[in-house]
């Protein structure tokens, strides 16, 4: 039989996936925004190194760009070392709520930042509280706790 050796290496790297409404998209990215405000040393107590959250949050700005009108993000989380890349594309078959095809937002990212993602969205609720988390994303703590929970790989 014969296989395609892209094909094949692409499903050997995909490790997990995280799909997210466009409504938790939006609040993550806004929580995540916050974790630059964090010192580096606590961000490290978690994994997440400088250059590793320099490419999330790089990925989540691609994403948001290109958000609009689509119905969902998925996330790839890979583990080897690939280019991360983001693109929309339009779901076959499927058509959102005025009849017009779905659109997706895929995107690439290594499986090591993915895997802290949760914990460091988590610290961001955990250290500000829900004043001031709404203050600085325009979300309120349940509803940030809501679409954070979708970051859970476990």
């Amino acid at each position: 039989m014969f296989s395609d050796e892209q094909g094949d290496r692409d499903a050997r790297s995909l490790a997990a996936v995280i799909v997210l409404s466009v409504d938790q998209f939006e609040v993550i990215f806004q929580v995540t925004h916050q974790l630059p405000n964090f010192q580096e040393s606590r961000l490290m107590e978690l994994g997440c190194t400088a250059a590793d959250l320099q490419t999330l949050i790089g990925a989540l700005r691609e994403i948001d760009a290109r958000v609009a009108g689509a119905s969902r993000v998925c996330i790839w989380l890979r583990d080897d070392e690939a280019e991360i890349t983001v693109e929309a594309q339009i779901s076959s078959g499927e058509v959102n709520d005025v009849g017009a095809p779905s659109a997706e937002v895929v995107a690439n990212l290594p499986l090591r930042i993915g895997r802290r993602w949760y914990a460091l969205a988590q610290l961001v609720v955990s250290a500000l509280g829900s004043r001031e988390l709404f203050l600085r994303t325009g979300y309120g703590s349940d509803e940030v706790q809501a679409a954070v929970a979708g970051l859970d790989l476990d």
